[in-house]
């Protein structure tokens, strides 16, 4: 793949090669002639031949051999009888200049195949080298179109001429995706790529106003996309089609690679949806199945027997129908907001709140919940006002409230502490249970994710809703266990700035749910 700059320079070295040639023939000529006294015929022989040699072997072999002819005319001429003439009447002499031109020709020969085999050495290295670097810039590269302008750039660099990518859209047609060079791609060298690419095995399609080049990124049977050679290396043919084919085989696979990685995604995800939409349907036959079988229950007894059914059992009846309504009603609350929440579809709509409020509701909302269990809330004297959605964040704490009921001994306290700490508003949930494993701490958040087996019932949704409510709201929330047993769930809010004034209002420091 010479270039306009090689070219030149070995013009340019041609032509200090017959000047050298000139050069050493008349200084071989100079000095025997002056030294003919003591230098035989021989001798000027191999001082002719020791010329020939010097050109041959720096300039090659147009210059080897003007001065081959050049050395045997002037040994005629000036060392041969009759001197100063081209005349030869000893016919012996006739071998000496047959010798002296067939060493230059021979000398020349030998030193142009040893340069052709060190410029195809150097070549071959190149191509490695280039080949490489190519195949570790495309390890790096995570996109199609990354690959593509990858190949692009560097095979116009390598081969001096305009390069272009065309890949399959997702309608299947082939579309420049990476280009490097001016050289213009019209409507018929499209034609042309998409006929390559339809028709792999058939001949290359050259025949276009740019004279391009067309090389199909395969790997086995699969034709991935084209490569473009555009320009007057195109049309010339001095482009190397074996290297430019190992070039779009190194694309070829990167482009496979990505494939294969996007398929090996998308099945991962539909393995997770799988698993996703058999935890859902677990859940759903499992712990819907509860409260509606308790809800059938009671309203047929109500339905079917009224009259045997005394004021308190109905009391008692339709106590268990609301309870256990509420209760399916949160399950159905969290599957919803998991929904959203994995789907990035959450919609937080944020307003002033205020925190003791918040709380205050959160815990008449729970009351049944928590049985007459003891709740310490402990809030600073200075009211906080949060920028969040209000009914998104008392879900959070609905959660973790009935998550401490049920993981629990019953009649143990709960405490809810609210703290400014750094640049963020601290809210703590802790019970005084058994705690959480250490490897657990962090899974319980997940999805699907329950305590222990045999333990109370559910879907395992809650604490991975609140981590993300609390997440779309640019918190955290994570747990930690106490030194004296039970868990601590803290959950960290930014303090929102330019907040709205609002008087400072005393909070009671306990609050007992059952009053």
């Amino acid at each position: 793949m010479p270039s306009r700059g090689s070219s030149d320079t070995q013009t340019a070295r041609h032509s200090g090669g017959y000047t050298w040639a000139v050069v050493l023939v008349v200084a071989a000529t100079g000095l025997s002639w002056f030294g003919r006294q003591r230098i035989a015929p021989p001798d000027v022989v191999m001082m002719y031949l020791l010329g020939i040699m010097f050109v041959a072997a720096r300039y090659g072999a147009g210059p080897s051999t003007f001065s081959a002819a050049l050395s045997v005319l002037s040994f005629n001429y000036f060392f041969v009888p009759p001197l100063l003439a081209f005349a030869v009447y000893d016919s012996r002499h006739l071998l000496t200049f047959a010798t002296m031109f067939g060493v230059g020709l021979t000398i020349s020969a030998l030193t142009s195949r040893i340069r052709r085999q060190e410029r195809e050495a150097r070549a071959r290295e190149e191509r490695t080298a280039a080949l490489y670097a190519l195949s570790r810039a495309l390890g790096a590269a995570s996109v199609a179109r990354e690959v593509a302008d990858l190949v692009a750039r560097q095979a116009a660099d390598l081969l001096g001429a305009s390069v272009r990518v065309l890949l399959p859209d997702e309608e299947g047609k082939l579309v420049v995706v990476g280009s490097a060079g001016p050289v213009y791609f019209g409507a018929e060298e499209q034609r042309a790529a998409t006929a390559v690419f339809e028709n792999p095995g058939q001949p290359r399609r050259d025949e276009t106003p740019t004279g391009a080049a067309f090389h199909t990124l395969r790997v086995g049977t699969n034709v991935l996309g084209v490569l473009a050679v555009l320009g007057k290396a195109a049309r010339s043919g001095t482009v190397d089609r074996a290297f430019v084919d190992a070039f779009a085989q190194q694309a070829a696979l990167a482009l496979a690679r990505l494939r294969l990685a996007d398929d090996a995604r998308a099945a991962t995800l539909r393995a997770q949806t799988e698993a996703m939409r058999s935890s859902v349907l677990s859940a759903v036959s499992h712990d819907f199945r509860t409260p509606l079988a308790a809800i059938t229950g009671a309203a047929t007894t109500l339905r079917d027997e009224p009259d045997s059914v005394s004021r308190d059992q109905r009391s008692d009846l339709i106590t268990a129908i609301c309870e256990e309504a509420e209760r399916l009603e949160r399950l159905v609350e969290n599957l919803l907001a998991m929904t959203r929440v994995a789907s990035g579809a959450l919609d937080v709509k944020r307003v002033w709140t205020s925190l003791d409020e918040l709380l205050a509701s959160v815990l008449s909302r729970v009351e049944p919940t928590l049985r007459a269990r003891r709740v310490n809330l402990e809030m600073p004297d200075e009211t906080f006002l949060v920028f969040v959605d209000p009914l998104l964040l008392a879900q959070v704490f609905v959660n973790l409230l009935d998550n401490a009921v049920k993981y629990t001994p019953a009649g143990t306290p709960i405490e809810i502490r609210a703290r400014e700490h750094r640049d963020a508003i601290e809210i703590d949930v802790t019970d005084h249970g058994a705690g959480v494993p250490p490897d657990m701490l962090e899974k319980v958040f997940e999805k699907f994710v329950r305590g222990a087996p045999g333990g109370p019932p559910g879907a395992g949704l809650g604490l991975a809703i609140c981590r993300g409510i609390v997440q779309a709201h640019g918190g955290a929330l994570w747990a930690e266990n106490q030194p004296g047993g039970g868990v601590r769930f803290r959950v960290a809010l930014p303090i929102a700035i330019n907040a709205p004034p609002l008087p400072s209002s005393a909070v009671h420091a306990e609050a007992h749910p059952s009053s």
